[in-house]
């Protein structure tokens, strides 16, 4: 995270404001500060997590072979690929039931 330093020419410029000035420059920040989240998030949800590894902690569950394992690997992967894509075609998001 980004730390915010106010210099002293920032600092008087505050500090002489009024009520509304105080409000704008306040909601300024606070949409600014926002965005950035929103931006951060999209960036991180972005990315696919790594499955490797997860087919052989699969197979340790009794009654989950090879063949089981992977082909759950690769649903869970279409899934995790599907859900970063965002909506699908009918503009619904999918739903993780």
């Amino acid at each position: 995270m980004k730390k915010y330093e106010l210099n002293r020419k920032q600092y008087d410029r505050i500090r002489k404001m009024d009520h509304n000035d105080m409000k704008e420059y306040l909601n300024a920040v606070y949409e600014n500060g926002y965005r950035a989240g929103e931006r951060a998030a999209s960036e991180k949800a972005a990315e696919v997590p790594d499955l490797i590894g997860l087919e052989e902690e699969m197979q340790n569950i009794r009654g989950i072979g090879g063949a089981k394992a992977r082909a759950v690997c690769e649903v869970v992967k279409i899934f995790f690929e599907r859900k970063v894509a965002g909506p699908d075609e009918t503009g619904s998001e999918i739903s993780g039931e």
